[in-house]
């Protein structure tokens, strides 16, 4: 398994010469956030409002380090970041149709036409 000890690229200035690894202190769990969105992150992964709900399990310390995650840290940007491997994916978005929904894939492309959203089939397997 990947850890945050493998250096990566700054999602800001997109240089590793200034990254390394540090431990992080993240927002606390949500339980409202975590009822409604139990698979998917609520945030970008990168910066702005992080969350341990936004995080994969295996990535969360128990106890009294629990919102403390070992990350990465740009000495040049100032920001904290976690790779994508150690977020939950993002959720799905949907795009309004005159006779339903249709899912908005990552590339931009949309899918089939959907009365309602809960009847699209990927967004139980994602």
């Amino acid at each position: 398994m990947k850890t945050s000890r493998d250096i990566e690229v700054c999602p800001r200035c997109k240089l590793t010469d200034r990254v390394s690894p540090k431990l992080l202190l993240i927002d606390p769990a949500d339980p409202a956030d975590a009822a409604a969105s139990p698979h998917w992150r609520v945030t970008c992964s990168c910066e702005g409002d992080l969350t341990v709900d936004s995080l994969k399990p295996e990535f969360l310390r128990g106890g009294a380090l629990g919102q403390f995650i070992e990350a990465l840290y740009c000495d040049r940007c100032g920001i904290g970041f976690v790779s994508e491997y150690m977020a939950k994916p993002p959720p799905p978005r949907y795009k309004a149709a005159p006779a339903g929904f249709r899912r908005v894939y990552p590339d931009g492309t949309v899918g089939p036409l959907l009365k309602r959203i809960a009847d699209d089939p990927e967004r139980s397997a994602t």
